[in-house]
C-alpha cells in the first residue's frame, strides 16, 4: 500500500544554494553540539547515535526529528546506503543541509512526507515525548519503515525524568514505552541509558581525544541501577529477528562537571549557611522588639495608671475645694480674706 505522500528520499537530495543560515540559538529544544561541547547532554545523544550507527550500514535511514543533523552525519559515515532527515522547524533544516550535506525535509513526525515501506532503518531519538500523540509518531515509524524494517527510538522515563522540560508534551514510563512499541512490532529490544560518574586511567591521547571515537579501555561499574529507574529507554525494534546491536556504549563528558557541581553544591551551601544566619539575626532582631515592646507596652500601662489616679486625685481636690467654698465658714471669712487682701 502507498500513500498520497510524496517521496524525497527518491528525489534529487535538496540542496540550499542560498548563504549561509545563522547559527541556531541553543534554546534548549534541540542539540546544538558547539554550545554543549564536553557536556554531559552532548555525551547523552552522541551515545545514542553511535549505537544506532551499528545498525545503519547497507540500509536506507530516516533520521526523524533530526535537528541540526549531526546525528544523521554520523549514521551516514557508518555506512548507510542513504540518510535523510526530517525535522519541523525550517531553519534547523537549512542548517543541516547546509552544515551536515545531508539530505533534510521539513515535516512532522506525526505526520511523515514519505511514502508507506521507504526506508529500513528509522531513528528517532528523544522526539515522542515532544508530540501531544506519541502514538501517532511510532505509527508513523512502522508506516514508513520496509517490510522486515528496524525502529531505533528512544524517550525519557517519565517515572526518573526530573527535569520540567517545557518542551515536553506527553512523557511515558519505560513501561508505557515498550508497551506501545509492542503493539505495533513483532520484537522489540528496550536498552537503557543511565548515566553515571566515572574514573579512567588513561594514556596522553586518550586524555586528549574528545570526538566520541572509542577508546582501547575497560569498563567496569560499582554502582547498579534497576532497569525501571533508568533515566532513559533506548529500543530496537522490527516485525523480523532483532538484529544485533553489539554491547553496550559507554561516551564520557567533561571531566569538570562533576567539580562545577561539585563548586554549586558548596555555593549554595554557603547560601543556605549565610541564609540561616541571617534568619537567626532576623528571629533575634524580632524577639528584642517584641521585648521592647512588651516593656513599652507596660510602661505606657504603669503611665495611664498613673494618669488616671492624678485625675481621680484632681477630681477629688476640685470637690473638697467646691465643699469648701459652699460651706459657711468661707462666706462669713470672706471680708476678713478681702481686708487681708488689701492689707
Amino acid at each position: 500500500m502507498t500513500s498520497d505522500r510524496s517521496t524525497p528520499a527518491a528525489q534529487e537530495p535538496e540542496t540550499d544554494h542560498a548563504a549561509a543560515p545563522a547559527g541556531l540559538e541553543a534554546t534548549g529544544e534541540r542539540l546544538v553540539p558547539e554550545a554543549y561541547a564536553g557536556s554531559l547532554v552532548l555525551a547523552e545523544h552522541l551515545a545514542r547515535y553511535q549505537f544506532a550507527s551499528r545498525l545503519a550500514r547497507g540500509r536506507s535511514v530516516l533520521d526523524a526529528a533530526c535537528g541540526e543533523g549531526y546525528g544523521s552525519a554520523i549514521l551516514a559515515g557508518a555506512g548507510a546506503t542513504s540518510v535523510v532527515g526530517v525535522d519541523i522547524d525550517e531553519a534547523t533544516v537549512a542548517h543541516a543541509r547546509h552544515t551536515h550535506g545531508i539530505e533534510a525535509h521539513e515535516g512532522d513526525v506525526s505526520r511523515l512526507p514519505f511514502d508507506d515501506a521507504t526506508f529500513d532503518l528509522v531513528v528517532s531519538f528523544e522526539t515522542i515525548e515532544h508530540v501531544a500523540e506519541p502514538e501517532l509518531a511510532l505509527d508513523e515509524f512502522r508506516r514508513v519503515l520496509s517490510p522486515g524494517g528496524v525502529l531505533v527510538v528512544s524517550t525519557p522515563n517519565a517515572d526518573e525524568y526530573l527535569e520540567d522540560n517545557p518542551y515536553h508534551q506527553r512523557e511515558l514510563t519505560l513501561t508505557q514505552f515498550k508497551q506501545a512499541l509492542s503493539a505495533r512490532f513483532a520484537n522489540v529490544e528496550l536498552r537503557y541509558q543511565q548515566n553515571f560518574l566515572t574514573t579512567a586511567v588513561l594514556r596522553e591521547a586518550s586524555l586528549g581525544s574528545d570526538d566520541a571515537q572509542p577508546l582501547d579501555a575497560e569498563f567496569a561499574k560499582v554502582a547498579g541501577v534497576a532497569p525501571e529507574r533508568a533515566l532513559y529507554g533506548v529500543a530496537i525494534c522490527s516485525d523480523a529477528a532483532i538484529p544485533s546491536a553489539g554491547g553496550d556504549v559507554v561516551i564520557a563528558s567533561d571531566v569538570h562537571e562533576a567539580h562545577t557541581l561539585a563548586q554549586l553544591l558548596r555555593d549554595w551551601t554557603a547560601r543556605a549557611q549565610t541564609a540561616e544566619r541571617i534568619q537567626k539575626e532576623w528571629e533575634q532582631r524580632a524577639t528584642l522588639a517584641e521585648q521592647r515592646k512588651t516593656s513599652i507596652e507596660a510602661q505606657l500601662l504603669e503611665i495611664d495608671a498613673r494618669n488616671r489616679e492624678l485625675e481621680r486625685q484632681a477630681e477629688e481636690l476640685d470637690d473638697r475645694l467646691q465643699v469648701i467654698l459652699d460651706s459657711t465658714s468661707w462666706k462669713v471669712t470672706r471680708p476678713l480674706r478681702r481686708v487681708r487682701g488689701n492689707s
